[in-house]
């Protein structure tokens, strides 16, 4: 048995045995939707306020796992999520999704984000492939045609990204989460997901107006987020004016499988080519420069010098993907161990065996942060559950 047949089977056994199940038993059958928060042991506060954000993931990570298991109790938790967003965290008055609401699904936090808005399109579009909901895929155009009205930049292209309730804008706190105490009118990370988003969406209905956007958003991409170090920039003036200097490693691979994906979607193939070409050359980066002794892939770095060294449960989930996307296009580069290596410090230290999930990070030793949470509105299903699947149907074959 080779090396990628261990792999898969144990990809497998970690989405479905430890992530998924995990899940699962944070649906709260009182009041709807999931639990937010539980502690570094699992110990779940059932009165904390929902996250609208992850509960977004989660139904992605359902609907995706149940496309390619068939297992129903993915599409019935995947139900179980959709029924609560459309319930309660649409704005059906002023459009668009809210950020915040409370154990019992009132809104406690009525600002529209478009990263929000953009993983809602996400995750509505991968139900919809998942169970043919149609009302999901109408709700997904809504706030497509949403963003597009209130948000897309006409002056220097892009999203404004944080609004009011009433999409008055508004300053950018949420996604503004640099180490440098930077307030930035745009985001690397959120033009990333909603470049995510509108793959999606074309991938659950083909159109021209979204192939438009992937296309625009890739030039974006290539002419102003992507620097000459070939490391994305991470914040950004209105005008694309670049006003941080931190280098993320984790974003800058799990970039490279993203942009590719979101490439395949167009008919430019010399635009699709160049793309390619150039997430190439990021993933030799990273591979270069951004990996400790042991494989895992450093966090942050700024002037030159590591911010720290913890490994981040989501970098090396990306990292496990990107890699092995290079390692696609360009056999031989050792991208494939880099891949590999990923997965044995995921495996060897950031996978809870004993209460389930993944720890949030570990030090360099291998030792959790205990005071870290283990579910809480930015800690999700959604980068390792698409780790695990992006690999597993790559070894198996399977087409999306």
């Amino acid at each position: 048995m080779n090396s990628s047949t261990l792999i898969k089977k144990d990809l497998n056994r970690v989405l479905n045995q430890n992530i998924l199940a995990y899940w699962l038993g944070l649906q709260d059958q009182s009041h709807g939707g999931f639990y937010c928060y539980a502690d570094f042991n699992g110990n779940i506060d059932t009165r904390h306020n929902k996250s609208v954000l992850l509960h977004t993931r989660i139904l992605w990570s359902f609907s995706s796992a149940y496309r390619v298991f068939k297992e129903s109790r993915y599409l019935t938790a995947a139900r179980h999520c959709f029924d609560f967003l459309v319930n309660h965290a649409v704005d059906t008055r002023f459009g668009g999704i809210y950020w915040m609401l409370d154990e019992f699904g009132e809104v406690v936090d009525s600002q529209k984000h478009v990263y929000n808005q953009g993983f809602a399109i996400y995750a509505l579009a991968e139900f919809y492939r998942a169970s043919g909901e149609g009302a999901a895929l109408e709700l997904a155009w809504d706030l497509f045609r949403q963003m597009e009205s209130a948000a897309y930049d006409n002056r220097f292209g892009g999203y404004i990204e944080a609004f009011d309730r009433q999409w008055n804008p508004i300053a950018n706190h949420l996604v503004c989460d640099t180490t440098e105490e930077l307030l930035a009118d745009k985001s690397m990370n959120t033009h990333l997901h909603i470049l995510e988003a509108y793959t999606n969406l074309h991938r659950a209905q083909a159109t021209e107006a979204v192939e438009n956007r992937i296309q625009d958003l890739l030039i974006l991409f290539k002419e102003k987020i992507i620097n000459a170090s070939l490391h994305f920039g991470l914040f950004f003036n209105r005008d694309w004016t670049c006003i941080s200097k931190d280098v993320s490693y984790g974003h800058d691979i799990e970039g490279t499988w993203l942009l590719d994906d979101a490439a395949h979607c167009l008919n430019d193939r010399q635009l699709a080519k160049e793309i390619y070409a150039l997430t190439s050359r990021m993933a030799e980066v990273t591979l270069r420069e951004g990996r400790d002794q042991d494989g895992a892939v450093f966090n942050e770095m700024r002037h030159g010098s590591l911010v720290d060294t913890d490994r981040i449960w989501w970098v090396q989930a990306e990292a496990m993907v990107g890699f092995y996307n290079a390692h696609q296009k360009q056999p031989g580069n050792g991208f494939l161990r880099a891949s590999e290596a990923c997965w044995k410090v995921i495996n060897d230290s950031i996978i809870d065996d004993q209460n389930g999930e993944w720890h949030w990070r570990i030090r360099r030793n291998g030792q959790p942060y205990e005071q870290d949470p283990k579910v809480e509105p930015w800690k999700c299903p959604y980068h390792n559950s698409r780790a695990c699947l992006e690999v597993y149907t790559r070894l198996a074959g399977v087409e999306d």
